[in-house]
């Protein structure tokens, strides 16, 4: 993927969200499918129970057939680091990505835009979902710091990510990269994992992301804050409002339920994801995706992105 170093974040969710294991659709040919031969590889490795605080998965994804192939991503929950092994992925804000776009390796915060993804058909990268509170433990430096943007990882120059990068740069087996990857994680966050969350600002995120608490009068008053000073902490950690993460997460939700439908019933999707309606639905969707719930869902592709059918990106 890519976004300008250290500019607004010109796409998601990851952010990116790359590795989804379908198929891809024809980037020449709107509503079509890329023919089977146009190659796509995913991998996943869920992160153990005592890690998902701090990571979600662990993903590969490597294109091999040489077709562009464009994806749209909405706002989520999720801090990607990707290391990138391939053409760099193009991405730009709200529009088609052109050249300058591109960013080989990199780290991307928390955002509310949508992100426009270009690839040539020869991207291929290692992803890292981290959470907020995860980026926060692996880096020592709070989410805020990328919120709305991507940072290179070489601009970033990390001792941990560096590291991390070294021990991979002679491997070429995904599967061994996935292996590494996952023994360094589990040296870095593993401290962390076995010390109770000492931070009530991680504690109200994590009670918001997971949808146990809905309100933000309410939590405010289970973590024994004032509502401004809960806004002022989560502003100063994570880049984002309560509210905002709140927003997200129950949009997330919504998508989830939608993804795993045949055919979403969306009333009952806006009841099971804590809207007040369906209207109220729409109008998240809306400012989210730009698209309304059904519309969103029409323009998913196989990869389980939405996607957009002008020209390839020059």
């Amino acid at each position: 993927m890519s976004k300008r170093t250290s500019t607004r974040r010109d796409l998601a969710a990851p952010v990116v969200h790359l590795a989804s294991g379908r198929d891809l659709p024809d980037p020449h040919t709107p509503g079509m499918n890329a023919p089977a031969d146009c190659g796509v590889v995913f991998l996943h490795r869920p992160a153990p129970p005592s890690l998902r605080p701090f990571y979600t998965e662990l993903a590969t994804y490597e294109e091999t057939g040489g077709f562009t192939i464009r994806q749209i991503e909405t706002a989520s929950l999720s801090v990607p680091l990707i290391i990138s092994y391939g053409t760099p992925f193009r991405i730009r804000l709200g529009q088609t990505p052109i050249a300058g776009d591109e960013q080989p390796s990199f780290i991307a915060g928390l955002d509310t835009s949508r992100v426009f993804i270009a690839s040539s058909g020869r991207a291929a990268c290692l992803q890292v979902n981290l959470t907020p509170i995860g980026a926060q433990r692996l880096l020592g430096i709070p989410a805020s710091e990328f919120a709305a943007r991507m940072v290179s990882l070489d601009d970033l120059a990390h001792p941990q990510i560096s590291e991390l990068r070294r021990q991979l740069e002679d491997i070429e087996d995904w599967n061994a990269r996935l292996d590494c990857a996952e023994r360094f994680l589990a040296r870095r966050l593993g401290a962390a994992a076995a010390e109770p969350v000492s931070s009530l600002v991680d504690v109200a995120f994590g009670l918001i992301a997971s949808g146990a608490v809905r309100r933000i009068d309410e939590l405010a008053t289970r973590i024994g804050w004032s509502r401004k000073h809960l806004t002022d902490r989560f502003s100063r950690e994570f880049g984002f409002s309560p509210k905002t993460v709140a927003r997200i997460a129950r949009f997330n939700r919504a998508q989830a339920l939608a993804r795993e439908a045949m055919r979403p019933d969306w009333a009952d999707i806006a009841f099971a994801g804590g809207y007040a309606d369906q209207a109220h639905m729409i109008r998240e969707f809306e400012d989210f995706a730009g698209l309304t719930p059904s519309a969103w869902w029409r323009s998913l592709d196989k990869l389980g992105s939405a996607t957009w059918h002008d020209q390839p990106a020059r």
